[in-house]
């Protein structure tokens, strides 16, 4: 009597919530799961079934009600195959132990067509088998799941798979989709201001996160575009908790910085909020907008302008973040900071800065800019007056508040129209971190122990040919010797003392193509690779950083938004969109769609038949990093996920081995890649960016 009287409990509760407002874990009484096997393949997969996991254990009756409150019916093993997805995300439920291997849920009731006898009140196992039960007896439940898959152009919306999640007295209504549960456009801070630091918004509120927010203020493609109040993240999750939910049910947290030389783009940039690699690495992604070019950057010596307002905001994401992730499956004291290019740089800055101290627990770099200039700022920062002195001229110049005694005030006040399309001789749309003495105090990450430096796991690695696409517009010239001095003109570093240094020599075959190849070699190794393995080969020897793990990416797929067709497999007949096994460069931002696991959903054509498999395989290193601070997955955890292919390539690629100063290795990142030491070593030497350029150099 006291079970049924507890169901009935339940029931009524949830008759009574349900009616106000979305569906979600605090109205409901449960934690939600959503159980989809993503193999990546999207829209082609053969992985269909899929269910929402209400995981307190309830009567039927009550179970179906939950259910209906998502305007979905219990899930059916009649409608949907066990085994085509549901059956390895149950197990992966028991690998975590949310549950045993006995453990059975509730499923929809079955009429037998040929008898028309209806069984009610059945529970399927792992094994998939269905029983009937007791109708009071109290199990978690399988509802079926029917929203649809999302895309770069598509994302429904509508009130039938709206879901609020609830923090103290705040709620938040997203939405669900086929892989999770999605909050866009969620604010993080109030806008403070031009050129004034941002603070975690704390307001008490209920709003709806259903469409993405403004873009921060900035140029693309020529034009002016976004607004100055542009503070919002998403957030992507397979898992709600519930009130009753266990803090070690928690999953990690990837808080992603997009790149764009901190002058443009977006953490929606192809309204994509990760919610793939939250789907199949099972934790939680936010993707963040922080304030980008002048109104991000901008300092000037002698007034109150001191940079660095980007870098505050990726502070205060941080801890809205800590303070909220919680109440969408997040762990706060698991938090890996990755971002690609110059949000690479963030993540660099972020380590550097003693006011992100204890806000995350692991970095990931992913084509880090830095080296020789101008990209070497990126990472090797200015002090405010260099900063002047490189802006300085063209912003004063161009907006006229250098004519006047309050600059600060001009600058502050001045149009955005007038300020925003200022571009600099030299550097064109690219801006960089500054020492400010507040947020950062070194002009470098201490990597030698020589001041502060957050110490956490470090993923760290490269393209094989970063600057192929920078350099696209110089090709068909014919000379090295010609290639570089056009090049140290544009970088404003000469660098034609390498014209014949032994270190670069020029590949036979088409000239064109030879002197296009070894300029952006040597590109590539002055501003990302050398420094790259150096600042992985210095932490380690001083113990700055607990773990390094390095790579370099030998098998890209070049977005359709920066792509060039020099960053493309040849086509052949049996490859129409070309052959991954053949020879091309694999450049800048070419790994950016397959760590992310959006292939497929952003539209690419599938190459061969390893351009999936290979996917699943990056995103599981990856996971693994976040979940573990150690690329490397765990067998037992492949096998829970059916995740066989993944096991089959790390079997053949061998362990990923962290970075040791004995020798120095990496993971070549290709279909049956492994372990390779560090590349490039003869050619950093004569750039002079060595492997100990940390203890030299500096």
């Amino acid at each position: 009597m006291a079970k049924i009287l507890r169901a009935l409990g339940i029931a009524v509760l949830v008759a009574v919530k349900v009616a106000v407002g979305a569906p979600g874990p605090s109205s409901l009484g449960t934690s939600i799961t959503i159980l989809k096997d993503n193999d990546l393949y999207g829209k082609f997969s053969n992985r269909t079934s899929s269910a929402l996991l209400l995981e307190q254990p309830i009567t039927f009756n009550a179970a179906k009600t939950l259910c209906a409150s998502f305007s979905e019916n219990l899930w059916s093993p009649e409608i949907q195959d066990f085994t085509a997805g549901v059956n390895n995300s149950l197990s992966y439920q028991a690998y975590l132990r949310k549950f045993s291997y006995s453990q059975q849920f509730w499923v929809a009731d079955h009429i037998d067509s040929s008898t028309q006898t209806k069984t009610t009140c059945r529970a399927i196992d792992l094994a998939g088998k269905a029983r009937v039960l007791g109708c009071d007896r109290l199990l978690p439940a399988l509802c079926a799941h029917s929203a649809p898959l999302s895309n770069g152009t598509f994302w429904d919306t509508s009130e039938r798979y709206q879901v609020t999640a609830k923090n103290g007295e705040n709620s938040l209504t997203g939405f669900r989709d086929s892989f999770g549960f999605r909050f866009i456009g969620v604010r993080y801070a109030e806008d403070p201001g031009r050129f004034a630091y941002s603070t975690p918004y704390t307001a008490v509120s209920d709003e709806n996160a259903l469409e993405y927010g403004s873009w921060c203020l900035q140029m693309h493609d020529g034009n002016s575009i976004g607004e100055e109040d542009c503070f919002f993240l998403n957030i992507a999750t397979p898992y709600l908790p519930g009130p009753n939910a266990l803090t070690k049910n928690l999953k990690p947290v990837l808080f992603w910085i997009h790149g764009g030389s901190f002058g443009e783009n977006s953490g929606d940039l192809g309204h994509t909020d990760g919610v793939n690699i939250a789907s199949r690495g099972d934790y939680v992604v936010v993707k963040i907008n922080y304030r980008v070019g002048y109104f991000g950057w901008l300092a000037v010596d002698g007034t109150s302008l001191t940079g660095n307002y980007g870098l505050t905001d990726t502070i205060s994401a941080l801890k809205w973040v800590r303070r909220n992730i919680a109440a969408f499956g997040g762990d706060a004291g698991r938090i890996t900071v990755g971002g690609d290019s110059s949000g690479a740089a963030a993540v660099r800055a972020l380590m550097t800065s003693e006011a992100a101290d204890g806000l995350f627990n692991g970095g990931i770099m992913e084509s880090l800019p830095i080296g020789y200039q101008p990209v070497k700022f990126y990472s090797e920062y200015l002090t405010i007056p260099e900063s002047t002195y490189l802006y300085g001229p063209a912003v004063l110049g161009g907006t006229g508040c250098g004519a006047v005694a309050d600059i600060a005030g001009c600058l502050t006040n001045i149009d955005s129209a007038i300020l925003n399309p200022i571009t600099v001789e030299g550097v064109g749309r690219e801006f960089f971190p500054v020492v400010d003495n507040i947020f950062l105090k070194t002009r470098n990450l201490p990597v030698t122990g020589k001041g502060y430096a957050a110490s956490v796991p470090l993923l760290i690695g490269t393209n094989r040919d970063e600057t192929g696409i920078q350099l696209s517009p110089f090709y068909g010239i014919t000379s090295f010797p010609e290639f570089l001095i056009g090049v140290s003109q544009v970088i404003g570093q000469d660098v034609t003392q390498f014209a014949n240094d032994p270190a670069f020599p020029v590949p036979s075959g088409d000239p064109a193509r030879s002197a296009f190849n070894v300029t952006q070699r040597l590109l590539t190794d002055a501003g990302y690779k050398c420094l790259s393995w150096a600042n992985a080969y210095s932490a380690v020897k001083h113990k700055v950083l607990p773990e390094v793990y390095a790579y370099r990416f030998n098998r890209t797929y070049q977005p359709t938004t920066y792509t060039n067709p020099l960053c493309l497999p040849p086509v052949t007949p049996d490859h129409p969109y070309g052959d991954p096994d053949a020879e091309y460069f694999k450049c800048h931002s070419g790994e950016v769609g397959t760590v992310f696991g959006e292939l497929v959903s952003g539209g690419s054509m599938l190459r061969d038949e390893y351009d999936v498999p290979f996917e699943q395989l990056i995103v599981d290193y990856w996971s693994a990093f976040i979940w573990n601070a150690d690329p490397n997955p765990k067998p037992g955890y492949l096998k829970a996920r059916g995740y066989w292919g993944t096991l089959n390539q790390i079997a053949a690629a061998g362990k990923w081995e962290r970075v040791n100063t004995r020798h120095p290795s990496m993971m070549g990142l290709q279909w049956n890649g492994g372990m390779l030491g560090f590349d490039e070593g003869p050619q950093c030497d004569a750039l002079g960016l060595p492997l100990d350029y940390y203890e030299t150099a500096l």
